[in-house]
């Protein structure tokens, strides 16, 4: 009886004391301070804030930039693109992305934020502004094989849809190929329809052909649930009449055309001949020439030097000759030159008589 009089004494005072502490703490501060605060000495306070007033100001949040990829975990197929989505927020103008892939070889990502798959795996696409990134999961499917087809070379003569032509001898690669492309398959198994016209030497999707006798044969390749067939025909190694015909004709035309261009240059060189020769003879006759002005030319001189070397007659020697030479005549005397021993003959007192 004693405690429970005591805890009704505990609570009544509790009750009392807390009551006014509520009251105190719901009663609203007054929009004008107390009397103390008036303007007792002399300052106007009006403007001076109350001390129950927070005279802090709220400093203003500044917002966080945010990079975001929203694009979920994407699923690609080899050779699919894809615009991987973003939100680039309350960054300064300018800001740049930088975009990386952690694999290359299953997928690439432009500057842009296009992924593209290039092969089957998964591969973590980041993208960066600064030190904040954001990244998702890219994951490339396994490609499956929808078509196998059996490649030939481009020098194999084609007979027809799936038939090519050989000649006994020839040997040529076979390469299976996959579509689409990208596409893995397990293994690939090849296989001869007839040993007798051919032999085989399989080497994964490469295959060698050897034509070995005339005949026809089939070849087939075999990939998971996937085949694919040719045909060929082998015909003898001799070179058909209609291919001898046009390598005669060509033979003829290129011997047309040796025999013009020996007889052309046969004439040419029998020209430039000639005109060396014509050269030669030109090039004497001028040397001739030349010796013979230069012996007149000395002769000419040789005689100028010989008169200006001989003395010349007097004037009376002169009339002594021509006197001489009229009474030769008045005498009947034959002048000198009308014979030889006239001429030899020295003038004598008789011939001027």
């Amino acid at each position: 009886m004693l405690i429970v009089i005591v805890i009704i004494i505990i609570a009544a005072m509790a009750f009392t004391y807390v009551l006014p502490l509520k009251a105190m703490a719901s009663t609203p501060p007054p929009d004008t301070p107390p009397p103390e605060y008036g303007t007792d000495w002399g300052l106007d306070d009006s403007t001076l804030p109350a001390p129950w007033e927070d005279t802090e100001e709220e400093e203003e949040d500044t917002p966080k930039p945010v990079l975001l990829i929203t694009s979920t975990s994407l699923r690609l197929d080899v050779n699919q693109s894809v615009q991987i989505q973003y939100i680039m927020e309350d960054f300064p103008d300018g800001t740049m992305l930088e975009w990386t892939s952690s694999n290359f070889e299953i997928a690439v990502v432009s500057g842009d934020g296009v992924v593209k798959a290039v092969a089957p795996g998964s591969a973590e696409i980041k993208v960066r502004a600064g030190e904040i990134q954001s990244s998702v999961l890219v994951s490339v499917n396994e490609l499956r094989a929808g078509k196998i087809v059996i490649a030939v070379g481009e020098d194999v003569a084609r007979a027809g849809a799936g038939l090519y032509e050989l000649k006994v001898g020839d040997v040529i690669r076979l390469t299976a190929t996959v579509e689409p492309a990208g596409a893995k398959v397990d293994k690939f198994s090849w296989v001869l329809g007839n040993d007798r016209v051919a032999a085989i030497s399989p080497n994964g999707r490469n295959c060698d052909f050897v034509a070995t006798a005339v005949g026809q044969t089939q070849v087939t390749v075999t990939a998971d649930s996937l085949f694919d067939t040719i045909t060929f025909n082998v015909i003898e190694s001799g070179m058909p009449l209609d291919q001898v015909w046009e390598y005669i004709k060509l033979a003829i035309v290129l011997i047309i055309a040796a025999v013009v261009i020996v007889v052309a240059l046969t004439y040419m060189a029998q020209r430039r001949k000639k005109e060396k020769a014509r050269q030669k003879a030109a090039a004497a006759k001028r040397r001739r020439e030349e010796a013979e002005r230069r012996a007149r030319e000395e002769a000419r001189i040789e005689k100028r030097q010989r008169e200006r070397r001989e003395p010349r007659p007097t004037q009376d020697e002169e009339r002594m000759t021509m006197r001489i030479s009229g009474a030769a005549v008045g005498a009947g005397i034959a002048e000198p030159g009308n014979g030889a021993k006239d001429q030899d003959r020295p003038l004598t007192l008789d011939d001027l008589d």
